[in-house]
């Protein structure tokens, strides 16, 4: 085969080889999490548009000019230009057209623009507190998923081992069992062992397998664009925090967006109380404008200009007076939503604090356990290959070392949960991106 054959062959090949997985940090995740996920995509759209909200009712500041033309026909004619005087007649025809520029601009209406202007800067906070907590949730759900796999990952580990094992007490019983050493019940006990071990590191692949296809949703990759399982390169260690509930509380009524979010709802409230309050106040506009019109049948034209104020005053409108009512009963349900969701933080505070410290003791005891344990096994084989052993105890001591590990495991996982939760509590998972 020449050199262009193997070259060409190779080129036809590659697509077919398997992909290298990449390695993917915990930071490394987050960070394309926020970059790439639908949903912070859609906050930040939301941002965008409040932005334009802004500038929307600042407008309202501003004169407005408009153009508007007419063309009417007829079956009779119109004094479309009424009579100027006894000796100025009307202008008579059947069809006539006009138009006219109107420049107005307004000079008080309640306090309504000033308050409307106010009312969508709050509305805009409340959507950039609402991409805040998409963030948030967002960083939360993927080191939770990510730990979660990393925890996954050693109970397999742990399962694989013992699998290996159980396999090689199952050859030995079984020649044991040929040679009339130990009973048919033990050889049985030993199967059933390795077939429940191996129906365990099943579902075990099957929760990281959704696990990851949970991890890739959070990174916003499409399931079909994905070649590889990435390799997590992070271990699922004890993060070192400094918990403390006094400067947590301050935290998080200072940094979560749910609770600056509760202010501004207060905020809202209030504006749209003095925006229905503006509605029973008088309105003042000032308009000028020209107006040039056109008879068809017979020609004429005359031009005019025009100018004024225009004064609005609500006299009595039982609606605009519930509006108001509501208003106030909607400021006070603010308040007490308010009220409510600092109790709440309180809380969410309080019971993260007690997982850390729940989740820390257990990891000292679980870690000592998985020693022992471990020792407890050791032994239980080495008796059990010379003789001296049954193979119940040997059994018992192989579950109880799986399971200390599992508890291990799952304590480890736990404890970071718990770190999330706290600094979820207290708005300061951005934590995660330093």
């Amino acid at each position: 085969m020449t050199m262009h054959r193997f070259l060409l062959l190779l080129f036809l090949l590659l697509p077919a080889l398997p992909s290298r997985a990449e390695d993917l940090t915990l930071h490394a995740a987050v960070v394309r999490a926020l970059a790439d996920n639908p949903a912070m995509a859609a906050a930040r759209l939301g941002v965008a548009a409040g932005e334009e909200g802004v500038k929307s009712a600042f407008g309202r500041h501003l004169p407005r000019l408009a153009l508007d033309g007419n063309y009417t026909i007829r079956q009779d004619p119109l004094p479309y230009i009424p009579a100027q005087s006894a000796t100025i007649g009307p202008h008579f025809s059947d069809q006539f057209a006009s138009y006219t520029i109107t420049l107005t601009l307004p000079l008080y209406q309640g306090g309504q623009i000033v308050n409307g202007v106010a009312l969508s800067q709050a509305r805009k906070v409340l959507q950039e507190q609402g991409a805040v907590l998409t963030r948030n949730e967002l960083i939360a759900n993927t080191v939770n998923t990510y730990n979660k796999i990393l925890q996954l990952a050693s109970l397999r580990d742990a399962s694989q081992a013992s699998l290996t094992a159980l396999e090689q007490q199952q050859a030995n019983a079984q020649l044991l069992f040929k040679v009339g050493r130990i009973a048919r019940v033990d050889l049985l006990k030993v199967e059933v062992q390795t077939a429940n071990e191996q129906q365990r590191l099943t579902s075990l692949n099957a929760g990281i397998a959704t696990a990851f296809a949970t991890l890739r949703t959070l990174m916003g990759t499409p399931e079909q664009a994905v070649q590889a399982t990435p390799a997590l390169v992070d271990h699922l260690g004890i993060p070192s925090l400094q918990a403390d509930f006094g400067a947590g509380l301050v935290q998080a009524l200072k940094q979560r967006p749910e609770y600056q979010s509760a202010l501004q709802e207060v905020r809202v409230a209030d504006l749209n109380r003095k925006m229905a309050m503006g509605k029973l106040l008088p309105g003042l506009a000032a308009f000028g404008g020209y107006l040039d019109q056109f008879g068809l049948q017979p020609w004429y034209k005359e031009a005019n200009w025009f100018g004024g104020v225009n004064l609005n005053m609500p006299l009595f409108d039982r609606s605009l007076y519930a509006d108001l009512s509501r208003q106030r009963i909607e400021a006070d349900r603010a308040r007490e939503q308010l009220h409510g969701l600092e109790n709440q933080v309180r809380l969410e505070l309080r019971s993260a604090l007690n997982s850390l410290d729940e989740s820390r003791a257990r990891i000292g005891a679980t870690r000592q356990a998985v020693e022992q344990a471990h020792e407890a096994y050791r032994i239980e084989q080495q008796r059990f290959q010379t003789g001296a052993g049954a193979v119940v105890d040997l059994l018992l001591a192989q579950s109880a070392d799986v399971t200390a590990a599992a508890n291990y495991s799952q304590a480890l996982y736990d404890y970071n949960a718990a770190v999330v939760a706290y600094r979820r509590a207290t708005g300061t998972l951005e934590e995660y991106l330093q």
